[in-house]
Formats: structure tokens, C-alpha cells, sequence
């Protein structure tokens, strides 16, 4: 008995003992229950929300998908319509066909949302369009469009440009500037002298002379154009061109490097290679299609192929003119040819200054005959040297009369001749122009030739999309995401 009552209290403090460790363990094992529920509410969160951003993701890229297919065909650019074709704007068929998107990417098989994901609301918001900021959207797209495709070809062609350009300013200025000086002073002198000498010969310059004085302003478009070659009629309404009209405004940005030399080269290559000119157009003839002559349009900006290409050949000719007359004045023997046909035409009037007013008329006007023959032969396909040379000079001045008369007559180079073609005189106007205004011209030439397009007719590229930013609204999460062709 004694043992016994010895040993049951023992027993007994033995079990709640036990029975406090227990208790400790089961509060420990709650709490880390409840921690692992919290992490797993947490993960499953961040999948839902991985899975969503995922749709959002595909969504986008879905609807992106559905491009301007003529805009990409012909002129390799992307572009979202957000008329659909309608002409007008639908922002709220962009969501509707943004929310299929999405809806088929967290639907099952079985018409069950998957992921817990429960789609609702689509919004769609900050379109930049392609007109936005001059057309900055076009330009970055059509420079890397060029990135991809040239190389050295396209350095060589700017090396020659350079080549070419160098110095022209200046002698275009002092063409015009010796044209102002000695234009009329033959008529003039004519009209204040009529005398004889005493030995009865006549003191009055020779008829010929008169035809040297303004010999440059008998100039028409008709007289550039090579044998063959047909001027377009074709006129364009330039009112409802993107250039003109009141466009409509989303939040595209310039990136600031448009009128940087070599991103305005790249931007012209791809110009050159999408746009047709005059060289190519004058023997054709399309049956479609607003304007022919595209490159002149965005140098000269008329509303008529002939109006376009009247001020580029005039720019052209005047820019070969003071080059040509420039040369004349620096050699000597094709000078020295000009002084005697001079003294031959006014000597007998025994006036120095009238004698050598004629002989710069003579020189201005072969320098214009001499011109008149190379534009026509860059319209014809030919190539000119960047740097005059007699070996290439090709009018005679026994022959600047008879050229007036009969320019056909040069229309084959003798001698081909490398160096700058009639693009590449495009080139050299088109770097003259701001990017922007580039951008904008060329934004009217794609509108109109796609406009003469079947299915085409409503087209506006300030209703065309390079990017935009979507709202997406689920069950306890919001998206928010931009996208873009880049």
C-alpha cells in the first residue's frame, strides 16, 4: 500500500506534463497551417494573374495580327485599321474583337473559365496612329524596313550625292546672278545704236547676237522630255490628302532623330524603292493608281503629274546650268571658243563692254543648251558624270542654236558616262525637305494609290494603328498593357 501511494502521485505529474508538450505542438502546427494556406492563396493568385497576363499577352498579339493586308503588300508596313473597312473609327469593335481574343485563351474546351479567370471589361485607349507627330510612326518603320535591306550600295550612292551636291548652291547662285547682269544688255544696245560709220559699214551687232541674249528663257517642259517619252495628265484632289485635311489625333510620338543625316538617307531609300518617278513613268502607261510621278509630288507638292515634274526639271536644269557654266568659266579653250564667236558677232560695233556682255551671254546660254541635253538623257536612262569633264561635253558651240531646234539629237550618249542618274537628282531634292514634310507627302501617295484599290475605298491611314494600350478588367485584377508594331 505504501508503494502504491508513493507512486500515483508520480503518475500523475507524469500526465500533465505530457499534456502541456501537446498542447504547445497543436497551437505550433495551426499557425504553420495557416501560413502554408496563406502562401498557397498567394500563389495561386499570382498564377491566376500569370494566366491572365499571359491572355492579355496572346490577345493582343491576335489582334495585331489583323493588319492592313494592301498596306502590307504594297508597301511592306503594318498597320491596324480601326475602321475595319467602315471608313469611321470603331473603337469599340478593336475591344469587341480584343475580349475574343482573350476569352478563348482562359475558356475550356468545355465552356469553363479555366484559372478561376472571368473576363469583364476590355477597354482600349492611347492609339497612335500613323499620321500622328508628321508621320512619325511611317518613318520609323519604312528606316528599318531600308536597315534590313542595304548596305553598301546605298553608302556608295551617298558618297556620289555628296559628290555631286558639292558646291551646286553656289554656282546655281552665280548662274542666276550673270544671267540678271547681262540678260538684255544685246537688245538694249541695239535700241540706243543705229549709226553707220564713216566708211558706210554698219555699226549694228550681227542678227545672230540677238538670239544669245535670254537664250535660257525659251525653255518648255515639251523640251526635256526624250523622244518617246509621253507626259502624264494625271491630277489628284490634294484637299482631302492627309497633308491637308484635319487629321485625327492619337498619342504618337516623334522620336527625334528624323532629321538626322543618315536616319533622312534611309527614309529616302525607302522612297526611292516603294515611289515611281518620271525616268520610269514617261514610257508606260497605267490604267490604275492616283499620281505617276510620286517622287516629284513629295518634292513639288502639285496636284498634277505635270506640275510636278515642270518644278523638279526646272530645279534640275537650273542646278546642271550653273554647274555646266561654272566649267565653262574655268576652261579656258571652251572659253577662249565663246570670246571669238563674240568678237565675230559685236566686233564691228567697236564696244568692249557690249562685246564682252555677249560673250557671257554665250557662255550662259551654251551652259543652258549643254544642260537641256542631260536633263533629257537622265529623263532617257542615261548616267551623267558627278564631275565635268570635256571628254564628256556634248554639245559643240557651233551646235547650241541648232540644239534648241532639234534636242533629240542627243538623246544617246556617244560616250556612256557613270556616275549620278536621274534618282539619284531626286535624292538630292528630296534631302532638302524636312522629315516631316517627306513623311507627310508620302503618307498622301500611299493614301491615294491604295484608295484606287478594290475594297480600299475608305481607307484613312490616321485610322491606321502602329500601337495602343488595352484595359482589361477580371474578377479581383486589373491589366493594363501596350502593344506595337515593333
Amino acid at each position: 500500500m505504501t508503494f502504491l501511494r508513493k507512486s500515483s502521485p508520480r503518475a500523475a505529474v507524469c500526465k500533465k506534463v505530457s499534456g502541456q508538450i501537446t498542447v504547445w505542438l497543436a497551437l505550433c502546427f495551426l499557425v504553420f497551417l495557416s501560413l502554408y494556406l496563406v502562401c498557397l492563396q498567394s500563389v495561386w493568385k499570382q498564377y491566376q494573374r500569370a494566366q491572365a497576363e499571359q491572355a492579355v499577352e496572346a490577345g493582343m498579339f491576335s489582334l495585331f495580327s489583323e493588319f492592313e493586308p494592301h498596306l502590307f503588300d504594297r508597301y511592306d508596313l503594318f498597320s491596324l485599321n480601326t475602321s475595319f473597312g467602315g471608313g469611321t473609327e470603331r473603337t469599340e469593335e478593336i475591344s469587341s474583337h480584343l475580349w475574343q481574343f482573350m476569352e478563348n485563351n482562359i475558356t475550356g474546351a468545355s465552356g469553363k473559365a479555366l484559372y478561376g479567370l472571368n473576363l469583364q471589361g476590355v477597354n482600349v485607349k492611347g492609339i497612335a496612329r500613323m499620321t500622328d507627330a508628321s508621320g512619325a510612326a511611317f518613318f520609323r518603320q519604312a528606316v528599318e524596313i531600308m536597315k534590313e535591306r542595304s548596305g553598301y550600295s546605298l553608302a556608295e550612292d551617298w558618297v556620289l550625292q555628296a559628290l555631286f551636291q558639292n558646291g551646286s548652291d553656289g554656282n546655281t547662285r552665280r548662274f542666276q546672278e550673270d544671267c540678271g547682269t547681262y540678260e538684255g544688255s544685246v537688245r538694249d544696245y541695239e535700241d540706243e545704236d543705229d549709226e553707220e560709220e564713216e566708211d558706210g559699214e554698219s555699226r549694228k551687232l550681227n542678227p545672230e547676237a540677238r538670239q544669245w541674249d535670254g537664250l535660257w528663257n525659251g525653255f518648255t517642259l515639251s523640251k526635256a522630255v526624250p523622244e518617246g517619252g509621253r507626259i502624264s495628265e494625271r491630277t489628284a484632289a490634294l484637299e482631302s490628302v492627309p497633308s491637308k485635311r484635319e487629321l485625327s489625333v492619337g498619342t504618337g510620338r516623334a522620336s527625334g532623330t528624323e532629321n538626322q543625316v543618315i536616319q533622312k538617307q534611309w527614309f529616302i531609300s525607302y522612297l526611292c524603292e516603294y515611289m515611281t518617278h518620271a525616268q520610269e513613268m514617261l514610257k508606260e502607261t497605267r490604267t490604275a493608281g492616283r499620281l505617276d510621278y510620286q517622287l516629284e509630288y513629295i518634292i513639288a507638292g502639285r496636284g498634277s503629274d505635270r506640275a510636278n515634274l515642270d518644278a523638279v526639271i526646272g530645279r534640275l536644269l537650273l542646278m546642271r546650268e550653273g554647274m555646266n557654266y561654272v566649267f565653262l568659266l574655268t576652261h579656258s579653250e571652251l572659253k577662249q571658243q565663246a570670246e571669238a564667236l563674240a568678237v565675230v558677232l559685236a566686233g564691228m560695233t567697236g564696244n568692249p563692254g557690249l562685246v564682252k556682255s555677249l560673250e557671257q551671254l554665250i557662255l550662259l546660254g551654251w551652259a543652258y543648251g549643254e544642260s537641256l541635253v542631260e536633263v533629257r538623257q537622265l529623263l532617257g536612262g542615261f548616267e551623267l558624270s558627278a564631275v565635268n569633264n570635256s571628254s564628256d561635253w556634248l554639245v559643240a558651240l557651233s551646235g547650241v542654236l541648232r540644239v534648241l531646234n532639234d534636242p533629240g539629237k542627243y538623246d544617246a550618249q556617244p560616250r556612256k558616262q557613270k556616275g549620278i542618274n536621274y534618282e539619284a537628282c531626286l535624292r538630292i531634292f528630296l534631302m532638302l525637305e524636312s522629315a516631316e514634310r517627306l513623311s507627310m507627302r508620302a503618307l498622301d501617295v500611299i493614301e491615294g494609290e491604295l484608295g484606287c484599290l478594290e475594297g480600299c475605298r475608305n481607307l484613312h491611314l490616321d485610322h491606321c494603328a502602329d500601337r495602343l494600350t488595352a484595359e482589361v478588367w477580371m474578377e479581383d485584377l486589373y491589366l493594363e498593357r501596350s502593344y506595337g508594331y515593333e
